[in-house]
């Protein structure tokens, strides 16, 4: 089974921190990733009460489904099923999602059928990623509804939650930039309903 534990960290930016650290951090030269991101949930929103989320993920390329699950703060399960971008595509278009595979299998768990799920929300992103002490860095611009907003993750690759921890607020601190609580991104698309 395709699964991972995720030690994640996150804080909003402005513009302009958003446009200093691409500078900073030699990202100027590259061109960023583009994902979409398809959101499900049930009618009566079963994964938002579990603290959970499910998506498809389109890269130019590929796609995935990927379905994360809270362990504890910062740190939660994601189990990923690889799609091919024309299998992501079908089944986003149609507002499906694979009956089959992990990501069905850990729902089955949770007493979901994929047949109860539907499309909750859309969300694209061009991302930088960069590498940093012990994890790397995702650097995000991020629109959905009439919306944009930036944002810095960390995914800690350290033993703790702790060290990841401080090794992201060395990060900020380092770089003069504001700590901003981040909600997670199907949240803030859900906080501007269509």
């Amino acid at each position: 089974m395709s699964q991972q534990i995720e030690k994640e960290f996150k804080n909003l930016l402005t513009k302009e921190e958003y446009e200093t650290l691409i500078i900073a951090s030699q990202l100027d030269e590259k061109e960023p990733i583009k994902q979409t991101n398809i959101y499900y949930d049930t009618h009566d929103m079963k994964l938002k009460a579990l603290n959970s989320g499910l998506r498809i993920r389109i890269y130019e390329d590929k796609g995935e489904i990927t379905l994360k699950t809270p362990i504890q703060e910062n740190e939660k399960l994601e189990t990923t099923d690889e799609l091919t971008l024309e299998e992501a595509t079908a089944l986003a278009e149609a507002h499906k999602l694979k009956e089959s595979g992990n990501v069905a299998e850990k729902l089955k768990g949770y007493g979901i059928d994929v047949s109860d799920l539907d499309v909750i929300g859309h969300l694209s992103t061009l991302r930088y990623e960069f590498p940093g002490d012990n994890g790397t860095y995702f650097l995000d611009k991020s629109y959905y509804q009439d919306q944009m907003d930036y944002e810095l993750e960390f995914e800690s690759e350290s033993e703790s939650l702790e060290q990841g921890y401080i090794a992201f607020q060395e990060f900020l601190q380092k770089n003069a930039i504001k700590v901003r609580k981040a909600k997670q991104k199907i949240e803030r698309m859900l906080a501007y309903p269509n």
